[in-house]
């Protein structure tokens, strides 16, 4: 049996990770980093490629690094009391302007302000990592062991930062309610923009519009930062914004450079920094087609089948202008956490303007128990079914029984990303990142190998007590895209 206790560890606690993109696979997760005799210095891994064979002292990464974890790093943080979060907010003062009024002996109304209890649910983000007795003991480029403890850390940085905008418990149980199906749920038209798969306008209007929406009255917020994808912040806003509605920021020393970044729109009602993030990304190809390390985590197995039908939908956001009928292919991979199963292609579907296409997933027999969730992939118009041309379009949870339905009406625009208008003025508490755990190191004991095994762990919610004073533009095609989903 494995007994352990918990260390507060004294690394960086403000960042996390399961990258939406790279979930490790569960055999090689219980794997140690060994040394081995590898004696051919091309082809070593793991540990051997640690040992010292040359007079280069350095380890070269091509990894996150704190500075990634944009959102993480600047969230408020508190501590939470338990899994089941509650807390109180007030939507409504009373009154409406105007309602004050009264004659000098008249019937004084009564009024009051309006109190929603409100409850969130705290995930446990876990990793586990060991390393060989003999890999710790010979002499090696880094000390292993602390290296994979920060990588670790950034592991869990990176599940959490993804999940901060696209978590949803409605698809996985295990995650948490990020932005975006918050955003989506609260359903307020006014703070959901949709550019269906059109880039930003030159002036920045999208974005502007938002923010005088989320001061106005009702809501009286203040949007103060917008997170991007880094294409949208390089295309539409430092390429494309007018120079004419560029403002060159004090403390410069005279000398002329080229190029006018973007680091901040300045708006009536407040100016908004922007922050491009790795992890909201318009290139969301299946994993089979992206260089590795990425791609291999096919553990999980694959559906049975895709069908796709197209017909009539009144929710349809396949228009006629510009162009969005024609032939499309989808595919679908198997999910959990932290694993994927091969791609399954449907045949090819003839969508027509203001169709919706119900796509049925056969489960099979022998599809994994474990399975929670399936990824939904599709294509270009009139575009092939190779993995290259195929990005994702959304999830959907597991349905009892032998199959899972998914319907595209467009909703979500293949290859495009969003944007987040968020409000993170320092006292206004409208996100607060909630940990019932700060990031804590619980080591773990050997059973019958020698190794050194260690679980970090990192237990929290994103806690949006104002959804009101956010907002998202949706489905944002950077002009310098080389994929095109139209």
């Amino acid at each position: 049996m494995i007994q352990g206790r918990h260390v507060p560890y004294s690394g960086d606690v403000r960042g996390m990770s399961l990258d939406p993109y790279v979930f490790t696979d569960p055999q090689e997760f219980a794997k140690a980093v060994t040394a081995g005799y590898g004696t051919d210095v091309a082809t070593l891994t793991g540990g051997g490629s640690l040992r010292l064979q040359s007079i280069e002292p350095t380890l070269l990464r091509s990894i996150q690094d704190d500075t990634h974890f944009k959102l993480f790093n600047k969230l408020a943080s508190s501590n939470a009391t338990a899994t089941v979060d509650e807390f109180s907010v007030k939507p409504w003062i009373g009154g409406f302007p105007g309602s004050g009024f009264n004659s000098e002996l008249g019937i004084i109304p009564e009024s009051q302000g309006r109190y929603e209890r409100k409850v969130g649910l705290v995930k446990f983000l876990m990793t586990r990592r060991q390393v060989s007795v003999v890999q710790q003991s010979q002499k090696t480029l880094v000390d292993t062991i602390a290296e994979e403890k920060v990588d670790a850390t950034r592991e869990l940085k990176t599940s959490a930062e993804w999940a901060f905008f696209y978590g949803d418990s409605n698809i996985n149980a295990l995650e948490f309610d990020g932005l975006k199906s918050i955003i989506i749920a609260n359903n307020d038209p006014d703070l959901i923009k949709d550019m269906a798969g059109a880039g930003l306008s030159y002036v920045a209007k999208e974005i502007i519009d938002m923010t005088a929406a989320i001061s106005s009255y009702g809501r009286f917020g203040r949007a103060t930062d917008i997170f991007t994808s880094l294409a949208v912040q390089a295309s539409e806003l430092d390429q494309k914004l007018d120079p004419a509605f560029r403002v060159v920021s004090g403390g410069g020393n005279g000398n002329v450079r080229m190029g006018t970044p973007v680091t901040g729109i300045r708006t009536s009602f407040g100016d908004i920094g922007t922050n491009p993030d790795v992890f909201i990304q318009e290139d969301t190809r299946p994993f089979e087609a992206r260089p590795a390390p990425f791609n291999g985590y096919t553990t999980l197995v694959a559906p049975t089948s895709v069908a796709g039908v197209a017909a009539p939908n009144a929710g349809s956001k396949f228009l006629a202008t510009p162009a969005m009928n024609g032939a499309y292919y989808y595919a679908v991979a198997a999910a959990n956490n932290g694993a994927r199963s091969p791609l399954v292609v449907s045949a090819q579907v003839t969508v027509a303007a203001l169709d919706g296409v119900t796509l049925t997933i056969t489960h099979g027999a022998s599809l994994a128990a474990d399975v929670n969730h399936f990824i939904v992939y599709r294509g270009r118009r009139n575009g092939t079914n190779a993995a290259s041309d195929l990005r994702e379009i959304g999830r959907v949870a597991r349905s009892a029984g032998a199959t899972t339905v998914f319907v595209d009406l467009n909703a979500t625009v293949p290859g495009t990303s969003d944007a987040f208008l968020l409000n993170m003025a320092a006292g206004a508490l409208a996100l607060t990142m909630r940990r019932l755990l700060p990031m804590t190191l619980f080591p773990l004991y050997p059973v019958n190998q020698a190794v050194r095994p260690w679980a970090q762990l990192l237990f929290l919610y994103l806690r949006v007590a104002k959804p009101r004073q956010i907002g998202i533009i949706r489905n944002i095609l950077p002009g310098t895209a080389p994929w095109k989903p139209f």
